[in-house]
């Protein structure tokens, strides 16, 4: 007996259906697979090393402040406080060349020491220790200074106080590298980067105090 043309394309148009959306969902299966393994997978921090390449360096950054104006219109002296400082924080921040891949990181955030003072780097990686410490990570970090100014005057009876403010602020830039390690297969991952941060420096200060017409 012949086989029937019609009969056998209509099963193998069945197997067809059949077998496809199971070889789909077999695939879909191992990709989402592979995407919850990589979420699973934990790091740690386990070196930090810096250096001076090209384009690195310090620049000295101006900031003026308000002006302060205080008035005695009393018959009495009147004791006057300025802190310019009082307001105002370093940063940190660290961007990595790839970006991407540090946002994946499943890893616990840690302080680590920034370099205050650029020249305690080379144009060789090394590692610092202790001094200020900041937040790794790409978003921009604050921290207090290590100055702190306190100005104080004693305004007589019908005057008043102008003072000026400049603060100077040194911008330090840096090169970085971070090596992690995968907790579980203790696989190490190497991200570099530049990391930029600010610093007090000094001020500058002009009061005049006048009579009150």
């Amino acid at each position: 007996m012949k086989a029937n043309p019609i009969k056998s394309r209509s099963l193998i148009m069945i197997l067809m259906v059949i077998c496809g959306p199971m070889g789909f969902v077999s695939c879909n299966d191992e990709a989402i697979t592979a995407v919850d393994d990589e979420r699973l997978r934990s790091y740690e921090l386990i070196a930090l090393q810096w250096k001076l390449s090209s384009g690195d360096g310090q620049i000295i950054v101006e900031k003026k402040l308000p002006e302060y104006h205080f008035r005695n219109d009393s018959d009495t002296i009147v004791e006057v406080i300025i802190e310019p400082l009082k307001h105002l924080e370093g940063s940190s921040r660290f961007t990595f060349n790839d970006s991407l891949t540090y946002a994946k990181l499943n890893y616990p955030e840690i302080q680590v020491s920034i370099p205050k003072e650029l020249s305690l780097l080379s144009e060789k990686y090394g590692y610092l220790s202790g001094g200020i410490k900041a937040p790794l990570r790409q978003e921009e970090s604050f921290f207090p200074f290590s100055s702190y100014i306190k100005k104080s005057f004693a305004l007589t009876k019908k005057t008043m106080l102008t003072t000026h403010y400049t603060i100077y602020l040194r911008e330090n830039k840096a090169t970085f590298l971070a090596t992690f390690k995968e907790t579980t297969t203790g696989e190490t991952l190497d991200l570099d980067g530049t990391w930029t941060g600010l610093f007090f420096n000094h001020s500058e200060a002009a009061s005049l105090i006048e009579d009150i017409e």
